[in-house]
C-alpha cells in the first residue's frame, strides 16, 4: 500500500511503504526518537506564539506556537516526571491562611504547609465541641 505522507521531522513529501510509517527516512526516525522532548524543526519556527511560560523544574522559558502542543507548565516530560519523582524533597510552600476556631471562636492563623487544621484550634475543642453536638439517639 503506497501512500503519500509528509515527514514530520524534515516536512518533505514521500511515498510511505506501509501505513504505519511515519518517517521518510531512519535518519530522520531516529532524529525524532532522540529529540522527542524537543518541537520537531518544522514545527519550530512557524506560526506566533500561542502561550509562553516558564517550566516550573528548570525555569526555562517556554514559547508554544502549536496548538496541539499541550504544555502548560513543564519544558519537557523529562523536566515534569524528574519534577513529580523529586517534589517530596523539596519543602511545600506555605499558604498561610486564618480562621475561626468552632468552639473557642480564638482566630487561628496557620502557616505550615502540612499543618491541616480548618476548624478548631486544638484536638480539645474539636473533642467539646463534638461532645456538645452529638446526636443522642433516645
Amino acid at each position: 500500500m503506497n501512500r503519500l505522507a509528509k515527514c514530520p521531522v524534515c516536512g518533505k513529501e514521500f511515498m510511505a511503504d506501509r501505513s504505519t510509517q511515519t518517517y521518510c527516512s531512519a535518519a530522520c526516525r531516529r532524529y525524532a526518537y532522540r529529540h522527542r522532548d524537543e518541537a520537531p524543526p518544522s514545527q519550530r519556527a512557524c506560526g506566533k506564539t500561542v502561550r509562553s511560560f516558564r517550566c516550573l523544574r528548570c525555569g526555562t522559558l517556554v514559547f508554544v506556537r502549536n496548538r496541539a502542543d499541550k504544555r502548560v507548565k513543564f519544558c519537557s516530560p523529562r523536566c515534569e516526571r524528574l519534577y513529580w519523582k523529586h517534589s517530596e524533597t523539596k519543602a511545600c510552600q506555605a499558604v498561610p491562611r486564618t480562621f475561626q476556631c468552632k468552639q473557642c471562636g480564638r482566630t487561628v492563623v496557620v502557616a505550615e504547609a502540612k499543618d491541616r487544621r480548618t476548624s478548631f484550634c486544638s484536638a480539645d475543642c474539636r473533642i467539646q465541641w463534638f461532645s456538645a453536638h452529638r446526636k443522642r439517639s433516645t
